[in-house]
Parts: C-alpha cells; structure tokens; sequence
C-alpha cells in the first residue's frame, strides 16, 4: 500500500481512508476491484502489519 498511495499522491489521512474503504467489503472501490480480481488483504498485526492489493491467480 505505501507504493500504491506515493504512486496515487496520497497524504497519510488519505492513505488511512483509502486502506478503510477497502477493508469494507460492500464500498464501490473494493467491489470494482473485486471484479478484476484484485483483492485487499493485511497481514501480521500492530506496527508490524502490511497490507497489500493481490491479484488472484
């Protein structure tokens, strides 16, 4: 995510905003990219967690 919000231009408000939206699973941005096959998925936990898009094979 943090390659994706500098490529976007994201402030770091934005960057958490945008990282909300995709956790919730009815928001458009998360639908449409759920139809490409995209998905949006965090792992590990606290200050150590990434969280990355994934496109499924």
């Amino acid at each position: 995510m943090t390659v994706v919000a500098r490529e976007l231009g994201l402030k770091p408000n934005a960057k958490k905003d945008l990282q909300k939206n995709l956790r919730n699973q009815d928001h458009p941005t998360t639908l449409a990219l759920k139809a490409i096959g995209v998905g949006y998925a965090v792992t590990g936990k606290g200050r150590s967690a990434r969280s990355e898009l994934v496109k499924a094979a």
